[in-house]
């Protein structure tokens, strides 16, 4: 990141940047991994705030809450999803 100084002595935006890249960089590690899969998330995802993502996800909460009421889903039994999971697996060992 490129390092400038306003005419004034502030610092630029690219020192900025600079600083808090490393502020976070020494932050634990489980800390970095989660602002890791946030950001990638937010790329993926296309959210720009916090509160935009948890609005977003209580809305895909609300969806399924209401497919289930509706009929329209159904809860599978955990031994079912590992059925079908292992089944799945060893589809795709075969191919």
């Amino acid at each position: 990141m490129a390092t400038e100084t306003t005419t004034s002595g502030t610092a630029a935006p690219a020192d900025r940047s600079t600083e808090l890249v490393n502020r976070l960089l020494k932050l634990p590690a489980e800390t970095r991994l989660d602002l890791a899969h946030l950001l990638l998330d937010s790329v993926k995802r296309g959210f720009t705030s916090l509160e935009e993502a948890e609005a977003r996800d209580k809305q895909l909460v609300r969806s399924r809450l209401d497919e289930l009421t509706s009929g329209k889903a159904e809860l599978l039994e955990p031994e079912e999803v590992f059925r079908r999971m292992r089944a799945k697996i060893a589809e795709v060992r075969q191919q």
